[in-house]
């Protein structure tokens, strides 16, 4: 197959991944290798999608923070972790925190997650339900401070 048509199928292939949702360089790399795509191939389909402004980790990186934070509440901890998976570089992580997280209170979205979920825990000791809560609220990533203060709210 020519040239041309293995970089029309690994674009093709690009966006059919960018229609699901926006993606890093590095996830878009790694599932065009996934695909058999050699490393040419790759390497000029991302800088083609990212001449036409369809791949760019800082603009990625703001709507990953900017939906996480509005649609399922997380500690700002796992987010940083979470970009770092997907390739995004401590300084674009970093500026998309300064730009939209700057109006989140952690502790106060961990408190009404932890409202949220006491619900569910009815009728347990109230040590085993400030220990659920603790452990439910670590794997969201919230500082032991945010946990600790949320626990604390009846």
């Amino acid at each position: 197959m020519g040239e041309d048509k293995i970089f029309i199928r690994a674009k093709d292939c690009a966006y059919r991944l960018l229609g699901y949702r926006p993606r890093s360089v590095k996830e878009i790399s790694e599932r065009l290798k996934k695909k058999g795509f050699a490393a040419g191939t790759i390497k000029k389909t991302v800088k083609y999608l990212s001449e036409i402004n369809y791949l760019n980790d800082e603009d990625f990186a703001r709507a990953w923070v900017r939906t996480r934070l509005q649609l399922r509440p997380v500690g700002l901890a796992l987010l940083r972790y979470q970009l770092r998976q997907k390739g995004v570089a401590s300084q674009t992580i970093e500026r998309a925190f300064a730009e939209c997280a700057g109006e989140y209170d952690e502790s106060e979205a961990a408190s009404e997650l932890a409202l949220s979920r006491r619900r569910r825990y009815r009728g347990l000791d109230r040590q085993k339900v400030k220990r659920r809560l603790y452990q439910y609220l670590r794997r969201r990533g919230f500082t032991q401070d945010a946990i600790l203060e949320a626990i604390r709210q009846k």
